[in-house]
């Protein structure tokens, strides 16, 4: 545990500043506060000692409070459990975990990605948690099956959804409301430029089309659109052939910058974070982002107001491209001790399912998936996260099923499609080059 702990702080000091909670003993208890139940399979030592878990997360500085105020909350309630929070930059952060997994100093609970979930699974780097699932420490009760879904490997947990998001435009409302202008809250791409080319004729702000997030999520909607799925079933091929779909992305961009009204490559250059956005300093009058970021980005506006829409879609679509999915995960390293693991089940369980939980978290990483949890908080949140529930009903009404988890190598995928983003802002690769580089590269990428 020293030795975790040192690498662990290590970390921290690289990355941002460590909470940690304050010890002390009590009788074991579950996350609401509840006895907790034990069965066959897991061990019941948790409730003789005191532990420490160590809990990683990446996010923002909303984030950062929240989850900190809830692992706070949480050892008030249950003194035998304190935690050494440790939040990571996004950009660094499965970099960080990768390290920490190789030197066996895997984080007790950590903030898992959807699409990412397969490949640390299959390292044997997430706890199977079906044995809590089954004795009822974690309570799935009141959790929408097709959420519960999300997070299971080969049929098993290893992983439960925070909440659940969708990919959205966000605009600076107050501003183009100023200038005289409106956004609908479902529009085809031709609609969106339209709009981008006015607000840069009448204001000379510019428009960003994957500044934060990477062009990935738009190709996931344009492969979408076209009634297709980015890989295929068993994840070994690509799930389509035509590199338009793919290179109809990156001409986004290309011609917003030929034409003059989109954002240079120097504006997407450093952007890590949401308080980095464009759209934070003016150089662009929207973004692209999920709906889980939108309190955070909102609380970087200051007084102006974000509105959110629909991601725009192709004009020729044939299927939805929108879809809501699990906007992050949370999982249990398989290093820890048996003292651990039944803690960190407990935990899991206090931040599922746990109103008390929840009214601290305010859904920060999107609707939360247990019903009961979304209807007792709902008059509680502020107007922006309300914003963001009302969303995900609209995009509920306008979208397909979610993608299954990406493959292992769609992480590596990921990186190089945004290599390829900054080749074509700054003229090194045409549209028409990158897309064809990126079936390629995709496809050398599933068959290694």
């Amino acid at each position: 545990m020293r030795k975790k702990a040192m690498t662990l702080l290590a970390v921290a000091a690289m990355c941002a500043s460590v909470a940690v909670g304050c010890s002390g003993k009590a009788e074991e208890s579950s996350g609401g506060g509840q006895p907790a139940q034990t069965g066959a399979g897991v061990s019941t030592a948790a409730g003789e000692q005191d532990v420490i878990l160590d809990f990683t997360w990446w996010g923002n500085q909303v984030r950062n409070e929240r989850t900190e105020a809830a692992c706070q909350a949480y050892t008030q309630a249950n003194p035998d459990v304190t935690f050494r929070p440790v939040p990571i930059n996004g950009k660094e952060y499965f970099d960080k975990i990768t390290t920490l997994a190789a030197g066996q100093q895997m984080p007790d609970i950590l903030q898992q990605d959807y699409e990412k979930l397969n490949r640390y699974v299959e390292k044997g780097l997430h706890e199977n948690m079906d044995p809590y699932v089954e004795n009822g420490v974690i309570d799935v009760s009141k959790i929408p099956e097709t959420f519960l879904q999300s997070g299971q490997a080969s049929g098993s947990y290893y992983a439960f959804s925070m909440g659940v998001n969708a990919p959205c435009l966000v605009y600076d409302k107050t501003f183009l409301e100023e200038n005289g202008f409106q956004v609908g809250e479902r529009m085809t791409w031709n609609e969106f430029n339209a709009l981008a080319k006015e607000v840069h004729e009448k204001t000379g702000v510019k428009t960003t089309y994957s500044t934060l997030l990477g062009p990935q999520h738009q190709i996931r909607i344009s492969v979408r659109n076209a009634g297709k799925h980015v890989y295929s079933e068993d994840g070994k091929t690509l799930g389509f052939e035509d590199a338009n779909l793919v290179a109809r992305v990156f001409a986004l961009m290309e011609n917003s910058i030929n034409e003059g009204y989109g954002l240079s490559g120097e504006g997407y250059t450093g952007v890590q974070t949401v308080e980095q956005c464009p759209i934070v300093s003016g150089q662009a009058w929207n973004e692209f982002i999920y709906s889980n970021q939108v309190v955070a980005l909102q609380e970087a506006m200051g007084d102006h107001e974000l509105g959110i829409a629909m991601n725009p879609e192709f004009d020729d679509a044939v299927a939805p491209g929108a879809f809501v999915k699990p906007s992050v995960m949370i999982s249990m390293g398989s290093q820890g001790t048996e003292a651990e693991k039944q803690k960190s089940a407990e935990f899991i369980n206090y931040i599922l399912n746990s109103v008390e939980c929840n009214e601290i978290l305010l859904g920060e990483r999107g609707v939360p998936i247990n019903s009961n949890v979304r209807e007792a908080i709902y008059d509680k949140v502020d107007d922006v996260t309300q914003k963001t529930f009302d969303f995900i009903d609209l995009v509920a009404e306008h979208s397909s099923a979610p993608e299954q988890i990406d493959p292992s190598a769609g992480q590596e995928i990921d990186v190089n499609a945004q290599r390829m983003r900054d080749e074509v802002l700054y003229g090194k690769k045409t549209a028409a080059e990158a897309g064809q580089e990126w079936m390629e590269m995709a496809q050398k990428l599933l068959n290694e």
